[in-house]
């Protein structure tokens, strides 16, 4: 797969849930429509073409000599014999050629671009995803 930036034809929005909430009534473990062999998924609830997918990364000495970081995207429920979660040590070289430290901004980051990249999503029946993160710098940045 070739590495390229993004084309700007997705326009990313600030997913904003009703005051009372949660996660878990919002969207339930299901089956993925097509996806080969069926696995679980968080599915919207309202919507069974929209997913949810948990992100996050950290970084041990954040700003320091020596930094280690890694990230997680965790896509279902946690099942015996399935893969729900893809996480990784966060790389010195970025996706697209560069270098840098490990900081904890960058493996939040490498988090969404970690789902984004792990499976074709579309081909499951899924036309939304929503993002979950606990990262300011993130949201503003996909959204503002």
């Amino acid at each position: 797969m070739e590495v390229s930036r993004g084309s700007g034809l997705v326009l990313p929005t600030v997913f904003v849930p009703p005051p009372s909430a949660t996660p878990q009534s919002l969207f339930s473990a299901g089956i993925g429509r097509n996806a080969h062999p069926p696995v679980t998924r968080f599915i919207r609830v309202d919507d069974p073409k929209s997913f949810l997918i948990c992100t996050d990364g950290a970084c041990l000495g954040n700003g320091q000599v020596e930094p280690k970081a890694g990230w997680t995207s965790v896509f279902g429920p946690l099942e015996q014999n399935t893969n729900a979660s893809v996480n990784e040590r966060l790389e010195h070289q970025g996706p697209l050629g560069g270098f840098g430290n490990p900081t904890n901004n960058r493996a939040e980051l490498r988090a969404i671009i970690g789902a984004l990249r792990y499976r074709n999503w579309a081909s499951e029946g899924f036309t939304t995803l929503v993002l979950a993160t606990d990262s300011e710098y993130v949201v503003k940045g996909a959204t503002e």
